[in-house]
């Protein structure tokens, strides 16, 4: 009889341990993305608004309605190849640029 009753007690115990360490944890929310990608992705709908031709570039003209100081202020150094459009592709290189110095 006591044996009966310390095999229950055992299999309890050990079947609870069990129980508990297969529980599975609810998977956490999702994280907002990182600061760096929102503003990426902001950037990007703001030169796709701005962009009124949608040909890809932004015309000093184009950043000024959409008012872009930053580009406006800049757009000597942005225009990489002095064609009188600024693209994001000039932008992320003079990003890269002035990171790796």
């Amino acid at each position: 009889m006591h044996y009966i009753l310390a095999c229950m007690v055992i299999g309890t115990v050990f079947g609870a341990g069990l129980a508990i360490a297969t529980e599975q944890t609810p998977n956490p929310a999702p994280s907002p993305a990182p600061k760096p990608q929102r503003h990426l992705a902001k950037f990007d709908e703001q030169f796709k608004a701005a962009d009124i031709d949608k040909d890809g570039g932004l015309t000093m003209a184009e950043a000024q309605t959409a008012g872009m100081e930053r580009i406006v202020n800049n757009f000597e150094r942005l225009d990489i190849n002095k064609n009188g459009k600024v693209t994001r592709e000039e932008i992320r290189a003079l990003l890269r640029s002035r990171l790796s110095s």
